[in-house]
């Protein structure tokens, strides 16, 4: 099958794209940096421009622990930021490192974006792809606005496209150096967020439909493709056999990296996502926001109704396992009666699952997923912009924020709406691009891991199937109208 053709977009061209998209990315930045809300925590800004999140910690605390003693600390961040952290952080202060980190996320995405769309080009045989992906990059903020975090989905979602746009040199031209390079940067992407090694297979069917039935070429091309995550992984699981006498090959279980949430929390936080709730603690209204955040003298509003409810499980057996829990974490028990009370929240919470299945299992199986993915796609906010409460805005910070909400609804059901459309026309050789941006989220989904910022990794391939789509329409329109002249 041929998944791609050759298009040739001139280097002048793609210089002076480039420029502007980095010139629109960097005003994009200054304007974060301007709205920011005034009461920020100090703790959470990094100089001028960056901004520290509740998990940068975990990221950039291993660094500097290495950098002060030698030593790389803990393994449940593998050190995907080392390569572009330690260079500058042999020269600087971790502040003004950091900041320097912000300014390249900056320039990563701007390159990022041209090979989306030279990518795009290449898919859809149309130069007009690629300045609609572009223009659509330029105009979103979803992606755009991580690069003022230090978190690693920035550098993450840049370096899977890099992989898809190296993959792509690869089945135009068979140099073998191209597909070698779209390895280096699969590995740097797992190193980045693990969640990224489910790309492996999808890479792989990419190999196997462009090779059709050429097993050996197919072969050696896996194997180089390979090549620089296996060579990554031996030495990260030999440290780790070594410094913990364990074999831990990408990271340990997530509750024994969660050093935030207790056993209680981590079971509560299960039991939540079982009844098909929002995790996560900062989303008012929702299943984490009642069980932590939410006082617990104030009973309602909940997220609680009979839908979830069990025979051994209502209203006040959910208030109670809440209050209880919340007594865990204060210092009013001494040790033996928390340790007795832990052990009765963790026995309540899951025979309160295991009772919601049972009884709902249909809701489990499919309504639940449903909701996920209606809170996960088409949310009644928006995360992670940096401004202050509604009522505090200016009118252009509620732009922004209506903008950045309405174009993630606009691209995640027009992204939905095209997959199905493909699939019912029958275009595979775009489909099966398609396979990587969707199989993320659906997995979130299916898991109920619906935090926004999850979804970053697959929206900028949303908009090269909305910019696909469009340039078809177009080339159609054009086709009827030269048939009809």
């Amino acid at each position: 099958m041929n998944l791609l053709l050759p298009i040739d977009i001139p280097k002048r061209t793609l210089l002076r794209w480039f420029l502007l998209v980095l010139v629109i990315k960097t005003a994009w930045l200054v304007l974060f940096t301007l709205l920011r809300n005034p009461n920020w925590n100090p703790v959470l800004e990094v100089g001028s421009i960056g901004l520290y999140t509740g998990d940068s910690k975990t990221y950039y605390k291993p660094l500097e622990y290495l950098i002060q003693t030698g030593t790389y600390y803990g393994a449940c961040r593998m050190p995907g930021l080392l390569p572009i952290y330690l260079p500058f952080r042999l020269f600087l202060s971790p502040v003004n490192a950091q900041q320097v980190i912000v300014i390249i996320q900056v320039i990563a995405e701007s390159f990022s974006c041209i090979a989306l769309a030279v990518l795009g080009a290449r898919i859809f045989n149309s130069a007009k792809v690629f300045s609609w992906i572009l223009l659509l990059s330029c105009i979103t903020t979803f992606v755009t606005v991580r690069n003022i975090y230090l978190l690693s989905e920035s550098f993450c979602i840049a370096s899977l496209i890099f992989t898809l746009y190296f993959l792509s040199n690869y089945f135009i031209s068979g140099q073998r150096k191209q597909i070698f390079f779209a390895g280096i940067f699969i590995a740097w992407a797992i190193f980045l967020r693990q969640i990224c090694i489910v790309a492996l297979p999808i890479l792989g069917l990419l190999i196997v439909v462009h090779h059709a039935k050429n097993y050996r070429q197919t072969l050696r091309a896996s194997l180089l493709l390979l090549l620089p995550l296996l060579v990554a992984l031996c030495a990260w699981t030999i440290r780790n056999r070594i410094t913990y006498q364990r074999t831990i090959i990408l990271t340990p279980s997530l509750e024994e990296c969660m050093h935030d949430y207790t056993i209680e929390a981590a079971s509560i936080r299960k039991l939540i996502i079982t009844l098909g709730e929002d995790f996560q603690p900062w989303s008012k209204n929702g299943g984490a926001y009642w069980f932590f955040v939410q006082p617990t003298e104030i009973e309602f509003p909940t997220p609680f109704n009979e839908y979830h409810y069990t025979g051994i499980m209502g209203h006040p057996e959910l208030v109670r396992l809440r209050s209880d829990f919340r007594l865990i974490e204060s210092d009013q028990l001494p040790e033996q009666a928390k340790d007795s009370l832990r052990n009765s929240v963790l026995e309540r919470s899951n025979a309160y699952m295991e009772s919601y299945k049972s009884e709902h299992w249909l809701a489990h199986l499919m309504g639940n997923k449903i909701k996920f993915a209606k809170m996960f796609l088409f949310p009644k906010r928006i995360d992670d912009l940096p401004f202050p409460p509604m009522s505090e805005m200016n009118l252009l910070q509620k732009g922004i924020k209506l903008w950045s909400l309405v174009s993630l609804w606009l691209v995640n059901a027009l992204a939905c709406i095209i997959a199905v459309w493909w699939l019912y026309k029958k275009q595979w050789s775009w489909l099966v691009w398609c396979i990587l941006p969707m199989f993320f989220p659906a997995g979130l989904i299916y898991f109920g891991f619906i935090e926004q910022r999850y979804l970053a990794t697959s929206f900028p391939f949303f908009l090269l199937m909305i910019a696909g789509c469009i340039s078809r329409l177009h080339f159609n329109k054009s086709s009827l109208s030269s048939a009809d002249n």
